[in-house]
C-alpha cells in the first residue's frame, strides 16, 4: 500500500475539505488511459488516512465542474466504493471530505489481483495476473517505475496451507508467511494447479523473493 499527503485545495474555509480527485487517487487516471484487456486482473483501491490508519467512517462525495455532487461510500477497511470514471478526473473533478479544510489527511493506494478466494487456482492464471500487473505498473509509474513494487507471486491470506499440483501428478508445499501460503510461479515450473486447505479469506500480491 502506498500513501501520500493530502493538502487542502480551495473550498469553504473550514467547513469541508476538497481536493483535486487526481491527488487522492494518484496513478488512477494513467491506469483507465490503459485499454480494459491489458488491465483485467488487477484492480486499484484508495483509502483516505489520519495518522497513517484508515478513516472508516469519513463522508465524501465526488464533486465535478457543474457542481454536481456523487457520495463516494467506504467499505469497513476504509477504501472507497467507487471510483471515478477518467472522464470524470480529466474534467478536473474534486473530492469534498466532511472535515475542516485545515485537517492534515493522507491517502493510501492498493493494488491487489481480481482472483476470487477459493480452494483451488490454475497456475496459468496466477502467473498471468502477476505479469500483467508487473507490466501495468512500469507502464504507469512512468518515472517513478524504479520505486514501485514488483511483485513476484501471490498470496493467499488465512487459507492454512496449500500444494502446488504438477501435471504428472506430483505435488509440493507451498511456502508459508504468518498470514498464510504463497505461491511464486518462479518457484514452481512446471505446476498447473494450487489446492488450498481452506478458502482464503483474501487474494493479494507477494513481493517477496522467497
Amino acid at each position: 500500500m502506498a500513501g501520500l499527503a493530502i493538502a487542502a485545495a480551495a473550498g469553504p474555509a473550514l467547513a469541508e475539505k476538497v481536493v483535486p480527485a487526481t491527488k487522492v487517487m494518484p496513478y488512477l487516471d494513467k491506469f483507465l488511459r490503459l485499454p480494459p484487456a491489458e488491465r483485467s486482473r488487477m484492480k486499484l483501491s484508495y483509502a483516505i488516512l489520519r495518522d497513517g490508519k484508515p478513516m472508516t467512517s469519513l463522508k465524501a462525495a465526488l464533486v465535478e465542474p457543474s457542481g454536481a455532487r456523487t457520495p463516494l461510500p467506504m467499505n469497513d477497511e476504509g477504501f472507497f466504493e467507487r471510483l471515478p470514471t477518467l472522464a470524470q478526473l480529466e474534467q478536473g473533478a474534486k473530492i469534498a471530505f466532511d472535515v475542516p479544510a485545515d485537517l492534515k489527511l493522507g491517502s493510501a493506494m492498493d493494488i491487489a489481483p481480481q482472483l476470487r478466494p477459493a480452494v483451488e487456482y490454475e497456475v496459468r492464471d496466477l502467473a498471468a495476473t502477476v505479469d500483467e500487473t508487473n507490466a501495468v505498473i512500469g507502464k504507469t509509474a512512468g518515472v517513478m517505475a524504479f520505486m514501485a513494487p514488483k511483485f513476484s507471486g501471490i498470496a493467499f491470506l488465512k487459507a492454512e496451507g496449500g500444494l502446488a499440483v504438477f501435471a504428472d501428478g506430483r505435488a509440493q508445499p507451498l511456502p508459508l508467511i504468518r498470514s498464510g501460503p504463497y505461491f511464486r510461479p518462479e518457484d514452481f515450473k512446471g505446476a498447473v494447479r494450487v489446492k488450498l486447505t481452506k478458502t482464503p479469506t483474501k487474494v493479494a500480491f507477494y513481493s517477496g523473493k522467497k
